[in-house]
C-alpha cells in the first residue's frame, strides 16, 4: 500500500529531483506522509513541498547525501504536521451588507503609482486646502504591473469584499467566499475555476501590498479641540496568511485575516463607507457576471447610493459613460463600447425590478450617447418622471 501512494506522489512531479525528495520522505516519514494525505488536497501537498525545499536549501543543482535526504524528510515532516494541526472546520457567516469604501484614498487607489508619495485634497478649512498623503509599495520584487496601474478597479472590489466578510465575523475565508460575496450569491452557489483564479491573483496582490496614510491635518480639521501630534496608519492592505480549511469535507486552502484593513479603517473612522443590499449584487437574471459586469455594478451602486443621500448635495443624477470607459480603461472601440452599454442598460433594468430605482434615460449629445440620467424613486414619489436633457 506504501508503495503504491509513493508511486502515485511520484507521478505528480516529472524531474528527478522531486521524486527523489518524495521517495527521501516515505523511506523517513512515512506516517506523516500517509496522514497527510487523508488531510490534505494534492495541491496543498505539493505546494508544501516546495516550502520544505526552500527551507532545507536543498537544489536539483547538488547531489544530495543520505544525511541531507534525511533531514529534508525531518523539515517536511514538521510543515506537514503543523499543516495538518492548522486546519479547521469552516463555517461562514454570509454578510447582510457588502461595503464600498469611499474615501478619497479608497477611490484614487488604481491612479497610485507604487513608491510614490500621492498628496490628495480632502476639503478645505478656511483658505487653506486640507491634503493627507498616501504611499503605496509592493514587497515581492517579482511582482510587475502594466504601466502605472497598480490596484486596479477589480482589487479594490475584492478588497471590498473581503472588508465585508471580516466585518460580519469572518476572520477566515476562501476565494469561492469572496467571490459570492462580490456577487450576492448564497452559500452553495458554483464558482468557476476562472473566477476563482481571478479572486486568489487579486488576494495575493493586496497581501504583498504596503499602504500608508498620514491623515493628520484631516483630523485636524474634523476635530480641531482634540490635542494630538500625528494620524497615521501603515502596513499591509490585507494583512492575510494562508491557512488549509475543511468544508463540506473538503480540505482547501483559505485565507485567515491578522487584523482588520487599513482603508477600511480609515474610510471607516472618517465615515465614508458604503453599505450595499447583498441582493443588489446579484444580477444574472439579467446580465452574467463577468469581471467587467462587476466592475460596472459596483460604480453603478457607488454613484446611486451617493446620489441618494441627501447630506452630500448632489444634484446632477447623471452616469457618465466616460466615466466607465475610464474606468475599464476601455480602448477607443465603437463595438466594445455599446457592449459596455447594453451591460450598464441590463444592470439598471434589473435595478427597477428590484425597486431599487424608478427608472433612467439615455443621455445624447448629438447622435452620440454619453450616458444614463438615473430616477431615484424618491424623487419620483415627490415631483413625478423628470424630463431628459441633452448633457
Amino acid at each position: 500500500m506504501a508503495q503504491s501512494i509513493s508511486i502515485k506522489l511520484e507521478g505528480l512531479f516529472e524531474d528527478e529531483f522531486h521524486k527523489q525528495l518524495i521517495r527521501a520522505c516515505y523511506k523517513y516519514q512515512p506516517k506523516s506522509v500517509a496522514a497527510a494525505l487523508k488531510k490534505l488536497s494534492l495541491e496543498q501537498f505539493v505546494e508544501l513541498m516546495e516550502t520544505a525545499i526552500l527551507q532545507s536549501g536543498c537544489s536539483p543543482d547538488h547531489e544530495m547525501s543520505d544525511n541531507d535526504l534525511k533531514s529534508f524528510a525531518g523539515i517536511y515532516d514538521q510543515i506537514l504536521r503543523n499543516a495538518i494541526m492548522d486546519v479547521q472546520e469552516l463555517r461562514s457567516i454570509i454578510p447582510k451588507d457588502i461595503f464600498i469604501t469611499n474615501s478619497r484614498v479608497a477611490n484614487e487607489l488604481r491612479h497610485m503609482s507604487p513608491n510614490e508619495e500621492h498628496t490628495l485634497t480632502v476639503g478645505r478649512k478656511g483658505s487653506q486646502l486640507v491634503e493627507i498623503t498616501t504611499t503605496i509599495n509592493f514587497n515581492d520584487k517579482n511582482i510587475q504591473f502594466s504601466g502605472n496601474a497598480s490596484i486596479t478597479p477589480y482589487d479594490k472590489i475584492v478588497h471590498d469584499a473581503v472588508c465585508s466578510l471580516y466585518s460580519a465575523g469572518n476572520d477566515t475565508f476562501t476565494p469561492e467566499m469572496v467571490y459570492r460575496a462580490m456577487n450576492g450569491m448564497i452559500e452553495s452557489e458554483f464558482v468557476s475555476p476562472k473566477s476563482i483564479k481571478m479572486i486568489v491573483d487579486s488576494l495575493e496582490k493586496l497581501r504583498i501590498t504596503d499602504i500608508s496614510i498620514d491623515y493628520t491635518e484631516q483630523v485636524r480639521m474634523t476635530n480641531p479641540t482634540d490635542a494630538f501630534d500625528a494620524a497615521r496608519v501603515s502596513g499591509s492592505m490585507l494583512m492575510m496568511q494562508k491557512v488549509t480549511v475543511s468544508t463540506g469535507g473538503v480540505t482547501k486552502w483559505a485565507y485567515r485575516l491578522a487584523a482588520s484593513p487599513i482603508v477600511y479603517e480609515y474610510s471607516k473612522l472618517i465615515k465614508q463607507i458604503i453599505p450595499i443590499r447583498l441582493d443588489l449584487l446579484n444580477t444574472k437574471e439579467t446580465t452574467r457576471s463577468t469581471d467587467t459586469v462587476i466592475i460596472i455594478r459596483q460604480y453603478i451602486l457607488q454613484r446611486v447610493e451617493l446620489m441618494k443621500n441627501k447630506k452630500n448635495n448632489m444634484n446632477s443624477r447623471l452616469i457618465s459613460y466616460d466615466s466607465i470607459y475610464e474606468l475599464l480603461n476601455t480602448p477607443d472601440d465603437r463595438k466594445l463600447r455599446a457592449t459596455i452599454r447594453s451591460q450598464t442598460e441590463r444592470l439598471l433594468d434589473n435595478y427597477i425590478g428590484k425597486e431599487y430605482i424608478a427608472g433612467y434615460e439615455i443621455v445624447r449629445r448629438g447622435r452620440a450617447i454619453t450616458g444614463v440620467l438615473i430616477h431615484l424613486l424618491e424623487e419620483s414619489a415627490e415631483t413625478g418622471s423628470a424630463h431628459p436633457t441633452d448633457i
